[in-house]
């Protein structure tokens, strides 16, 4: 009896320290797996709200005081006459020039390592306590407003927009970006550059530097769906590994049990009860090993290479098979277990179950963690073409680009890649960087599908189109059999007339594919 009660109690210190462990380990995963999207999320999420605090100052300041205008052509507030509030609330000519400029460049985001092997209890708990920070329905302050649903916080974008409408100077139907760009300037009034940089590229204004209502809301609303994404993610993590806890507790009570009747009936008894377990459990290992196998196969794949989550376009292709230029066929995933993945096709929003194991044989392409995409086209211009149009060409779709920095990140090249002599052309690659991945398919389809047509009508106009030349056809027609059963079809006098003589007569076609 003695014996029975100290192993009870040692296996309640055993199961504790096994959840302190566990919790440890699974804790330094979630953190080191999802640190820097929630370091981005709420970098996101700080300057949403630092934009809604400022719109709700500048409305302050003008219920109280007169609407306020942002003085544009103001000196450079070196000037000591300058009025101090109007010189603090407005941007200078070097800050502006700046801000210009900034606006202009598009840079890659940065990259910054973290060494997990410094993760500590204080890490994992901060890490918890932002999460518990966000999970409200005011993300973004109470200055922004409700944001508890997509809907509402649209809503409140929209009326912090409106704040910045009513109050300050506005350029048609949207406001200049050096409003919002007060956000990033310090205590001593100078710009930081890197907070800077993240308001460009989380609102990027057009290239004269304003910011329409529109494009205002997508912004707000990209980092909404940011955030809810990464919530949904971080909870299917921890179902993960609350299933894979299970497995770990089958193999740590199996092993208490046979130390726990090591200590009671003794080595030997001990041995036999096994052994017979044993020799039930052998035939059945090999009736289900292949789908053992196949099952920890899928279990590892998720647990330990954790290639996908909620949210991200995933495609399937073989590991050999060549990537296609123009994108996967793909699918959303929707839910992720140890077991199945079920994932909805982006193309018809059909929903398929797929067991984990068939992912392991395969090559996969997550378009969310892959970089921004890239846009190829093929363009055919007549080798006769001056270099003189074509550098014009180059130089009028760069232009083309920077007017559109919320669909493209830059213009990489136009390049040759191959040149047909005989038939008269050249054709060249034009390759343009998306500001986003592939994983928002539709955008970047349709800025292609633009590119595409910006470049054949520009083409149209500098008179660089190739058209296909015209190619001989010769056609013969013949009488042939006049016993056939297809001539009594006709009058007798037509094929008469149609058939008196042999024609034989090249007639000229214009073709259309060139090489036929």
């Amino acid at each position: 009896y003695r014996n029975i009660l100290l192993g009870l109690l040692f296996l309640g210190i055993a199961a504790s320290l096994k959840r302190v462990v566990f919790g440890l380990m699974f804790g330094k995963k979630t953190f080191q797996n999802y640190n820097k999207q929630v370091t981005h999320v709420m970098h996101s999420i700080l300057l949403v709200s630092q934009v809604a605090n400022l719109a709700k100052e500048i409305e302050v300041a003008g219920i109280t005081g007169g609407s306020l205008h942002v003085d544009l052509d103001a000196g450079d507030g070196d000037s000591e006459s300058e009025d101090e509030n109007a010189a603090s609330r407005s941007l200078t000519l070097t800050q502006r020039t700046k801000i210009t400029e900034m606006v202009g460049d598009w840079e890659e985001p940065e990259v910054e390592s973290y060494d997990s092997s410094k993760i500590g209890i204080g890490d994992i708990i901060q890490f918890s306590q932002t999460l518990a920070c966000i999970n409200n329905h005011f993300p973004f302050t109470y200055a922004f407003g409700n944001a508890r649903t997509r809907e509402a916080c649209i809503e409140s974008a929209q009326d912090v927009f409106d704040r910045f409408k009513r109050h300050t100077q506005s350029v048609g139907r949207g406001i200049r970006f050096e409003v919002i760009a007060r956000v990033a300037c310090g205590a001593t009034g100078n710009i930081d550059q890197k907070e800077a940089k993240r308001l460009i590229r989380l609102f990027r204004p057009s290239r004269d530097g304003t910011l329409e209502k529109i494009d205002f809301v997508k912004s707000c609303d990209n980092v909404y769906k940011e955030l809810r994404l990464m919530q949904a993610s971080i909870a299917n993590s921890t179902q993960i590994d609350d299933a894979s806890e299970k497995l770990y507790n089958i193999a740590f009570y199996l092993i208490y049990l046979f130390l726990f009747l090591l200590g009671i009936r003794g080595a030997e008894d001990s041995y036999q009860f096994f052994l017979q377990l044993f020799a039930v459990i052998t035939p059945l290992s090999f009736a289900i090993k292949s789908a053992c196998g196949k099952y920890v196969e899928g279990v590892m794949l998720i647990l330990f290479r954790k290639p996908f989550e909620i949210g991200d376009r995933v495609a399937l292709a073989d590991v050999y098979a060549d990537a296609s230029l123009t994108g996967a066929s793909t699918w959303f995933v929707e839910n992720v277990n140890l077991f199945t993945t079920t994932v909805r096709y982006a193309v018809t929003n059909e929903v398929a179950c797929i067991a984990n194991s068939s992912f392991v044989d395969n090559r996969i392409i997550n378009a969310k963690r892959s970089p921004n995409a890239l846009i190829r086209i093929n363009l055919r211009f007549g080798v006769g073409v001056q270099r003189s149009k074509i550098d014009l060409f180059y130089k009028t779709v760069q232009e083309y680009a920077k007017d559109r920095p919320r669909e493209f990140l830059q213009l990489n090249n136009l390049s040759a890649s191959s040149i047909e002599v005989e038939r008269g052309y050249v054709e060249y690659i034009l390759v343009a960087q998306h500001v986003e991945s592939w994983q928002q398919m539709g955008q970047v389809w349709k800025s292609q599908v633009d590119l595409t047509r910006f470049c054949h009508e520009l083409s149209t106009r500098l008179l660089m189109k190739y058209e296909n030349p015209c190619l001989p056809i010769e056609l013969e027609i013949d009488k042939g059999d006049s016993n056939s059963e297809d001539d009594s079809e006709f009058p007798q006098d037509f094929t008469a007339d149609l058939f008196s003589k042999r024609v034989k007569r090249p007639v000229t076609y214009r073709a259309e594919g060139g090489d036929d």
